[in-house]
C-alpha cells in the first residue's frame, strides 16, 4: 500500500465523524488528496476551499518557526480549519460552526499526528 492509499484510510476515518463535513491533505502548488465520501452541502464553497487553498500556503511557511498549529476561518455556517504538518504539507477540515470545537480538535490533532507519520516516512522510490 502506498502513501497516499494510508493517507486516504486516515483521513476516511476522520470523515466518519459526524461533525466533519469534509476533509482533504492539501500540498503545496499541487492539489491534494481527498477522501470519497464529503458531506458538505454547500459545494462551491468545497470547490473555492479546494482552489484557493495554495494561497494560505505562504502564510504558513511566515509562521512555520514559530510553530503555528492551526489557522480558523470561520464563514457563517462552516469553520475551516488548517493544521500545518509541514511548510508544503496541511490537514484542511471542514465542520459546522457550531460542532463541538474540544473534540474536533482532538481528533484533527491525532489525524494531524498519523498524516506526518506517513508523509514524513523514508520508502526507497516512494514519494507523495
Amino acid at each position: 500500500m502506498g502513501k497516499k492509499e494510508e493517507v486516504l484510510i486516515v483521513l476516511g476515518d476522520l470523515l466518519k465523524m459526524d461533525d466533519v463535513l469534509a476533509c482533504m491533505l492539501a500540498k503545496q502548488g499541487l492539489g491534494g488528496v481527498t477522501p470519497e465520501g464529503l458531506k458538505v452541502k454547500d459545494v462551491n464553497l468545497w470547490n473555492l476551499v479546494k482552489s484557493t487553498t495554495n494561497e494560505i500556503f505562504p502564510i504558513i511557511d511566515k509562521f512555520f518557526i514559530y510553530k503555528i498549529d492551526r489557522l480558523y476561518f470561520e464563514l457563517g455556517e462552516y469553520t475551516i480549519i488548517f493544521a500545518p504538518i509541514s511548510q508544503t504539507f496541511s490537514l484542511l477540515v471542514i465542520i459546522p460552526s457550531l460542532a463541538n470545537m474540544g473534540l474536533i480538535d482532538v481528533e484533527v490533532e491525532n489525524t494531524k499526528r498519523k498524516v506526518k507519520l506517513i508523509v514524513e516516512r523514508k520508502e526507497e522510490g516512494a514519494s507523495f
